[in-house]
């Protein structure tokens, strides 16, 4: 018999999915190839090599928290230009996951994908994975006025946008400093932590569940209901 949500999560009404390697698995590569797109574009555009152009990445990263705003910040790049760009790429290799489309209908209250990527990447995505029907929502960057998680600022303007209770919402999420954020607000979160498997006994404050991938946590915490 499958079991119920966590006993802490019984107050959720509202669940927030990032959608990179959270949404869809990490093992598809597709998130390495953006990367790549995007060390292409810094290399391009400032006319340096491949390995200089991965260092200011890196630099960006660190600094602004993507590489697209801190291009924007230093260099002035259109953003829509950037975004087309390194997110062109095949979602094929991306396989849907038919654990994910049937379980989260029986979350109970409203979903939201809150991503860093562009929406066109995000549509095309979810829409990819046969889970779009299942969102009330969807906030990407644009809509963070290009600003990314886990700055706080991107939080608030979701909140605001979808009328979300952080005391009462639910974040799911691959990359754990984007879960301190969220905690922080007042929110329940789960970490997806893919193969590499946290130690024994890891503990954190920010992370209250935590699993390899959402198929997993989907399967222990939901039923399906008739």
């Amino acid at each position: 018999m499958r079991k119920q949500p966590p006993e802490s999560l019984s107050h959720v009404d509202s669940w927030v999915f990032d959608l990179d390697n959270t949404l869809y698995d990490a093992e598809s590569h597709i998130f390495v190839e953006v990367g790549r797109r995007m060390t292409d574009f810094v290399a391009g555009h400032l006319g340096i090599p491949h390995r200089d152009a991965d260092l200011k990445r890196k630099h960006f990263y660190q600094t602004y928290g993507t590489t697209l705003r801190g291009l924007m910040t230093e260099h002035g790049v259109a953003p829509e230009y950037f975004l087309k760009h390194v997110h062109d790429v095949d979602l094929g290799p991306v396989a849907p996951c038919k654990i994910t489309q049937e379980y989260l209908a029986h979350l109970p209250g409203r979903r939201y994908v809150f991503t860093n990527a562009p929406r066109h990447f995000a549509e095309a995505m979810v829409a990819h994975l046969g889970i779009a029907h299942h969102f009330d929502g969807l906030f990407a960057i644009e809509d963070a006025d290009y600003w990314p998680k886990p700055k706080h600022d991107s939080y608030h303007a979701f909140m605001k946008k979808h009328g979300v209770n952080a005391s009462s919402a639910c974040m799911f999420e691959d990359m754990e400093v984007n879960l301190r954020t969220a905690h922080d607000l007042g929110m329940r979160t789960v970490w997806f932590h893919g193969k590499n498997a946290p130690p024994d006994g890891f503990e954190q404050p920010h992370i209250h569940h935590k699993a390899e991938k959402l198929s997993d946590w989907l399967v222990n915490n939901v039923t399906q209901r008739g």
